[in-house]
């Protein structure tokens, strides 16, 4: 057999390509995919996938997952391994080979599971045509681990979690994580395609329609950390319940690129019901144009501490903090409540509606409202004069049950807090506020939100 093989060629051509790129290498670079579609050949080239003392068809995610001694030599490896066993997120072994693959490439140890089996000849042979295999070959085996050594003085940072549809395809959607405020009616209608929940419809006016962050086409892939592929409607009532009260955390695969174009695979999920897809194609690419136009105008200098950053957004760099460091807000404070026994979220609407009702005077210019500044820290929300600085406000994100805004007047937000840990509280007050603009108040009530979560490891 020849020294040389066009694959290796190929992957000797995309490392240099990644490798000239200054900075991190993420999804977006087309390399990525070419990368992972020439490495997973190589990996199959001559592989002996049937016959023997097989039963079936097997791929080399099998002989990867299988060499379970690789855990005394590297932990990293074996953890990954376990990882992509238990997860539901992928079903075969070519979708839990390409999750590796990708998974290995940031890890820096996809030569791990090749190393050694390279050292072990019968266990090789068993797997790799020695005529036909770059992996069964000595010379092409060196060749390949010398462009694998390349390989990791890449910096990859590819969403590791975005390995929905891998079982099928390597293209990879748009994959969102967000963290939306505590809400009793989450505003999404599902329907469930081949195991997967698609969004058909979005109520307008609704914590998931905010900001278009959730649109119909969109497949929810994990809600609370837990997959929702082939998860039942009832589950996935069951999960909002257990969580009742807390920050809703979602990933979703987008259904179109932010240039507009539909994702491939969730296209034909989009056909299966019936969707119109001409119409949300012309849609999606209207929006696209839209947000492209628009662009320069969101910019904003300024930004917050890494504990008060939208969930959905991703900072290039690394900002320096101190744990003391805060986001800080000019608000007005218009109001407070006392609304009894009980905190939760569904009380923040008509507790809201009722102190913009008793204070309209504020509202409307006749009486100047409290000017105050607002500051999310690590573990409370701290309310200060900003004439005289003095403190007028303090909650521990542990004492606020639930915070939010009506839909029809967006720069008015509230949080309501009890006198003590919320769990333990008694008496509870709501505290309306308004804010600059609408992002400033969506961002206070995030921020707030994931002080939830937060907190809940701190104490």
């Amino acid at each position: 057999m020849s020294v040389s093989d066009p694959l290796l060629k190929k992957l000797k051509g995309i490392i240099y390509n990644l490798r000239t790129n200054e900075g991190t290498i993420r999804d977006s670079n087309e390399n990525v995919q070419l990368l992972c579609k020439i490495l997973e050949e190589i990996l199959r080239k001559g592989m002996k996938s049937t016959g023997m003392w097989r039963q079936r068809s097997y791929d080399y995610w099998d002989w990867i997952q299988a060499d379970t001694s690789v855990e005394k030599c590297n932990p990293i490896f074996n953890m990954l391994i376990e990882l992509i066993k238990k997860s539901k997120r992928v079903k075969t072994s070519q979708g839990r080979g390409r999750w590796f693959i990708r998974c290995a490439l940031q890890k820096k140890i996809l030569s791990v599971p090749i190393e050694k089996l390279s050292h072990n000849t019968k266990v090789l042979h068993q797997w790799y045509d020695p005529l036909f295999s770059i992996i069964g070959n000595d010379i092409l085996l060196e060749i390949f681990m010398s462009l694998l050594f390349e390989a990791t003085e890449i910096n990859f940072k590819l969403n590791t979690k975005n390995a929905s549809f891998l079982d099928n395809y390597w293209l990879r959607p748009t994959y969102k994580d967000y963290e939306f405020v505590p809400c009793d009616d989450f505003g999404v209608k599902l329907q469930f395609i081949l195991g997967r929940p698609v969004v058909v419809e979005v109520k307008q006016g609704s914590v998931a329609g905010e900001d278009n962050k959730i649109e119909p086409g969109d497949v929810l892939d994990e809600l609370f950390g837990q997959s929702l592929l082939a998860l039942t409607t009832n589950k996935m009532s069951s999960l909002m319940k257990e969580h009742h009260g807390w920050p809703i955390q979602l990933s979703a695969c987008k259904c179109h690129y932010p240039n507009g174009e539909i994702y491939p695979p969730i296209q034909e999920l989009l056909h299966e019901i019936g969707t119109d897809v001409d119409s949300l194609q012309k849609h999606t690419a209207a929006m696209a144009n839209s947000s492209y136009n628009s662009f320069e105008a969101k910019k904003s200098p300024k930004k917050p501490p890494p504990h008060a950053q939208l969930p959905e957004d991703e900072l290039s760099d690394v900002p320096v903090q101190n744990p003391s460091d805060k986001a800080v807000y000019k608000v007005q404070f218009i109001g407070k409540l006392n609304i009894g026994d009980y905190g939760g979220m569904c009380r923040i609407e008509s507790s809201l509606l009722k102190v913009l009702e008793e204070n309209e005077d504020k509202i409307h210019g006749d009486v100047d409202a409290k000017r105050c500044t607002l500051s999310l820290g690590e573990t409370d929300v701290l309310v200060q004069d900003a004439e005289s600085d003095t403190e007028f406000l303090r909650h521990s994100y542990t004492e606020i049950s639930s915070c939010g805004r009506r839909t029809d007047c967006m720069r008015f937000f509230a949080y309501i807090s009890g006198e003590t840990t919320c769990t333990l509280a008694k008496q509870f007050v709501c505290y309306v506020f308004k804010a600059e603009n609408d992002l400033d108040a969506k961002t206070i009530l995030c921020s707030i939100a994931q002080g939830f979560g937060r907190t809940h490891w701190f104490v």
